[in-house]
């Protein structure tokens, strides 16, 4: 699931439980269009990508370069050096607010259909957490807009 810095879904893929994550980040990032504080078309990447340790590999760093991105991932050994020639820093105070994602993912699992996946089929379990994101969203631009 990728989220904005208010928290706010922003697209989701199911996949199994024995998957790994890093599989499908790069689908997930071409799918996303962040809106724009500005007039016209929408953002079609983001500046940052905070993720945890699961996903430091070097093919989603050069997919982050390659769209402008900084990838604000900590090594999964912080003893392990970065390659030569790619300077790999590591912002510790982005990376604080990475809190966002676990409010996020705290606040989907409060559903207790979701969280304790009720349903068998993906299909179904799918659109149960389309209708929490879409009711997540909606919260939002209710306050705000009150």
């Amino acid at each position: 699931m990728l989220c904005d810095s208010n928290g706010i879904p922003l697209c989701f893929n199911l996949s199994g439980g024995q998957a790994s994550d890093i599989a499908h980040a790069q689908p997930l990032l071409d799918q996303i269009q962040i809106p724009s504080s500005q007039r016209g078309r929408p953002h079609k990447r983001c500046r940052w990508l905070l993720a945890d340790k699961g996903y430091d590999a070097e093919h989603l760093r050069c997919y982050c370069d390659r769209y402008r991105m900084q990838p604000v991932i900590p090594l999964r050994s912080m003893k392990r050096k970065p390659k030569p020639g790619l300077s790999r820093l590591f912002d510790k105070p982005k990376y604080r607010q990475r809190n966002i994602i676990e409010r996020m993912f705290g606040w989907l699992k409060e559903n207790r259909r979701i969280g304790t996946r009720y349903d068998k089929l993906a299909k179904s379990f799918g659109a149960m957490v389309s209708l929490a994101c879409t009711m997540r969203c909606l919260r939002h631009y209710f306050s705000y807009t009150a």
